[in-house]
């Protein structure tokens, strides 16, 4: 069976000529001049401590509100923060943030969770662009490689450690990261990045935004990447290599006083490699050289109308296409979702937001010996509702938030995820919130169907099966958090969580037969996680910023009575005890910028990764208003390092090496 692209050659298509329509003719259509961008970006000029405790955040509650005063442990990556970190992947921009997890398993795949259950396949972290989730259908995981916008277009990302499930529902578990791109009136004119180094062999961005007529603004953009392959332990290349060229477009127009519109898109197309071992047929093992092409779309419409400033009605919907042949499986998975919700507000005390959502997902998975599935196309549907309601008991000072989600999904049936949040602000500078979540994870359609054949020689074949009466992994949170502003230099967040897991997924060995040896999948594994997690921020001079992070994480995972597994509770060493980050922001004379990042990851003993030591290293020249120039050292303190083991995926381990590369970017 050949995977068909039909549907995605069709949204190619049309996304491309919308694209061509929108840079070569819109703009003479309206009779408008294009406006060219005069001076240096705001987002380049640094933020005051004042304002970064002013920035709002939709995440939490689908609501604005001041990331300061959010009873969640919230963390807001800026754009500062993305430029000068000399990250080219948004994984790893999200090694700052305190409780998330990022291990880069090779050149071109990354682990990343949220408070454990770090893997390759990390299933209870909800990943959104604009609103639009990004997990595969595939594994209710994210495929990192695909998720590539331009960094450039990022006003923030705001992640969310805990559970975002009254508001966001099934698979916000652990937590939720929403990366949010910037209204297309603030990018306007153009912009032009390209750079390469020994890693990096090579990448380039160019965007251009215009007016169209006085209440209308557009941009579009283009960019592409190669880089290299890393080596194993022993020197031979991982054969990781990765390329991928991606295009998109946005406009946001002000149809009225109250009424907003935006349309926005993305394509993609691009081939991620790789080493593995694994069966190839009855009796075969053997080395695979995998390749896969990976290509997909997206489409994203919203509607906001706003009766005031604390009434408004959004609608947004958005259909993805996403396609990946390799040698392991085939997939080609298609979503569409309808969002709506309305936010209220009712007397002095009562601010309500409720909303429903809908989704249906059709795919279409080609087996191999290796992975195989049960059916290989198949239809699956998804259905939410949320209401929440912050109770104000005390104006300005103490504010109660209820809510819950009802949802239904085509894997576990019904499920129920309640919420209860208090926020107390006894002054201006200071916060102190409690929460308790109740959020599932629901099985997924590889869980549902699939056969994994792990070996496979002469008279002995070891599987793993997947079964449809899974239940769904349940978690418990109790989280507290406090945060400060000690003096006008200095800001301090610390959270602490301790989370209750039940209906965990283990491994069970069932009935095969002669020479065949079978586990399958089943809900018989709790386990108990709790720690603490540290953000501040630091004005040392006017010109000095340091911000530091500190997480430190335990997961105990323990086997139902009844469970005969004996690899499940591996998970407790997939994630590290300790880790601290510290960021130095300089600016100095003449324009120049001098950036540092170290980071500390402590050891992986069950998968035996070494802990390590990081320090990047970006400096930065203001040319002009118009030029940047900049140098990037990553992972300087040794030649390479291991990250990660993925030996649940057939991967081989790959060593994260030392690179450099220089950059240069043209604004007009």
């Amino acid at each position: 069976m050949k995977i068909k692209h039909t549907n995605i050659q069709w949204f190619l298509g049309g996304s491309l000529g919308v694209l061509a329509l929108l840079f070569c003719g819109v703009c003479t259509a309206v009779g408008e001049p294009i406006r060219m961008a005069g001076k240096l970006p705001e987002d380049l000029t640094r933020l005051s401590l004042e304002q970064l405790m002013d920035i709002e955040v939709t995440s939490v509650s689908k609501k604005p509100e001041k990331a300061t005063e959010a009873s969640a442990a919230v963390f807001v990556i800026t754009q500062e923060d993305i430029r000068r970190s000399g990250a080219t992947h948004i994984p790893e921009v999200l090694r700052m943030v305190p409780g998330v997890e990022v291990a880069r398993v090779d050149s071109n795949k990354w682990a990343v969770s949220i408070r454990g259950f770090n893997s390759l396949f990390a299933r209870k972290l909800l990943v959104m662009i604009d609103g639009r989730s990004v997990y595969t259908g595939l594994f209710s995981g994210t495929f990192w490689d695909t998720q590539d916008t331009a960094l450039e277009d990022v006003e923030r990302i705001e992640v969310i450690r805990g559970p975002g499930a009254t508001v966001w529902g099934v698979n916000a578990v652990n937590g939720v990261i929403n990366i949010i791109t910037k209204n297309a009136g603030n990018t306007q004119g153009g912009m032009i990045s390209a750079g390469g180094g020994n890693v990096e062999q090579g990448f380039t961005t160019m965007r251009y935004g215009a007016n169209m007529g006085d209440n209308a603004h557009y941009r579009v953009y283009g960019k592409w990447f190669n880089r290299d392959s890393f080596e194993d332990p022993n020197g031979v290349d991982s054969n990781d290599d990765w390329a991928a060229v991606r295009g998109g477009f946005r406009m946001d127009w002000d149809v009225s006083e109250n009424n907003t519109v935006t349309f926005q898109g993305d394509v993609y197309d691009g081939e991620s490699k790789g080493r593995r071992f694994g069966p190839v047929a009855p009796g075969v093992m053997a080395e695979i050289l995998d390749e896969e092409d990976v290509n997909g779309g997206n489409f994203l419409a919203r509607w906001t109308r706003k009766y005031s400033d604390q009434s408004e009605v959004k609608v947004q919907t958005y259909f993805t296409n996403e396609s990946r042949e390799g040698s392991l499986f085939s997939q080609e998975i298609n979503i569409f979702d309808l969002d709506v919700q309305h936010r209220l507000p009712i007397g002095e005390a009562h601010d309500v937001v409720w909303g429903i959502d809908g989704r249906v997902m059709w795919d279409e998975l080609e087996s191999t010996f290796l992975l195989s599935f049960n059916p290989e196309q198949d239809t699956n549907y998804f259905v939410n509702g949320f209401i929440q309601d912050q109770i104000t008991l005390i104006p300005n000072r103490l504010k109660f938030t209820l809510g819950t989600k009802l949802g239904y999904n085509s894997f576990s049936g019904w499920e129920v995820q309640p919420s209860g949040r208090l926020l107390w602000t006894p002054d201006d500078k200071q916060t102190v919130w409690a929460s308790a979540s109740r959020a599932v994870r629901t099985p997924s359609r590889l869980e549902d169907s699939y056969t994994l054949r792990f070996l496979s020689v002469p008279f002995n074949t070891i599987q793993a099966v997947g079964n449809t009466e899974l239940k769904a992994e349940n978690l418990l949170a109790y989280e507290m958090g406090y945060r400060v502003k000690a003096t006008k230099n200095f800001f301090l967040d610390i959270t602490t969580f301790f989370n209750v897991y039940n209906d965990l997924l283990t491994s069970e060995p069932v009935a095969s037969p002669p020479f065949v040896t079978t586990t399958q999948a089943s809900n018989l594994m709790k386990g108990e996680s709790w720690g603490v997690e540290v953000a501040s921020t630091w004005d040392v001079f006017d010109f000095w910023r340091v911000k530091a992070a500190f997480t430190w994480f335990e997961l105990d995972l323990f086997l139902d009575p009844a469970s005969q597994s004996p690899r499940s509770t591996l998970a407790n060493g997939n994630s590290p005890q300790f880790q601290v980050n510290v960021r130095s922001y300089l600016d100095l004379p003449g324009g120049w910028e001098l950036d540092t990042a170290l980071n500390y990851v402590d050891e992986l003993p069950d998968l035996g990764v070494e802990d390590y030591v990081r320090l990047d290293v970006r400096l930065g020249w203001h040319v002009s208003e118009q030029v940047e120039l900049s140098v990037v050292g990553q992972n300087l303190l040794e030649p390479n390092h291991q990250e990660f083991d993925a030996f649940a995926g057939g991967i081989n381990t790959a060593l994260v090496p030392r690179s450099v590369y220089g950059k240069v970017t043209l604004r007009f």
